[in-house]
């Protein structure tokens, strides 16, 4: 799988990059991010309880947020165009494990067949084994800097939750039993050992 994608993006990492070169290059195995106009291959190799992670949260929040017409839980796969511009082209893409885009930001005329200009309101990440805050949290930050109000962060080996808001000066943390509330969903609280339940 590498070595099939592995020519292209060297060609386009000395070029303007759009939209439609990030869904080209787009396989089965890896996405496509970019940061500070590179792309970076996001792979798919998640372990079963990031996916199980994933799969949880959605499962908490999608109930609450069509009961009360909120917007649209996304699970990963939903790729957010944080920067760009017709002379530079893609300069900041990232996919995350999770979000959420409020009722009324996604505008009559989208192309559901693209990827999203802006930035989600919530972005999810877990952090995988072998990840470390230095990957994981500069993209946190630029995730907040581009227009996102909350942003978490998941760690496996901790059973543990950080939020990051973006009117916040320091994140909050959330043990496996505590739960979690935030301005972006009223009323909801979410256990972190809900997360982690394989049923």
């Amino acid at each position: 799988m590498a070595d099939k994608i592995q020519e292209p993006v060297e060609q386009l990492e000395t070029s303007v990059i759009s939209a439609e070169d990030l869904r080209r290059l787009d396989t089965d195995e890896a996405w496509m991010e970019v940061d500070d106009g590179s792309i970076i291959e996001s792979e798919r190799d998640m372990t079963w309880l990031h996916v199980l992670i994933i799969q949880n949260l959605y499962d908490l929040l999608r109930p609450y947020v069509s009961q009360h017409q909120l917007g649209w839980v996304l699970m990963d796969g939903a790729r957010y165009i944080l920067s760009a511009s017709r002379t530079q082209g893609v300069q900041r893409a990232y996919i995350p494990d999770l979000s959420f885009v409020r009722a009324g930001r996604i505008p009559p005329d989208f192309d559901w067949m693209g990827d999203f200009s802006g930035a989600p309101d919530l972005a999810v990440e877990v952090v995988s084994p072998g990840q470390s805050n230095a990957v994981v949290l500069p993209k946190i930050s630029r995730y907040l800097q581009s227009g996102t109000e909350e942003a978490w962060v998941i760690y496996q080996g901790s059973r543990s939750l950080w939020q990051y808001r973006r009117d916040a000066e320091e994140p909050v943390q959330f043990n496996s039993q505590a739960q979690i509330v935030t301005p972006l969903f009223p009323a909801l609280s979410i256990s972190v050992r809900d997360l982690f339940v394989a049923e």
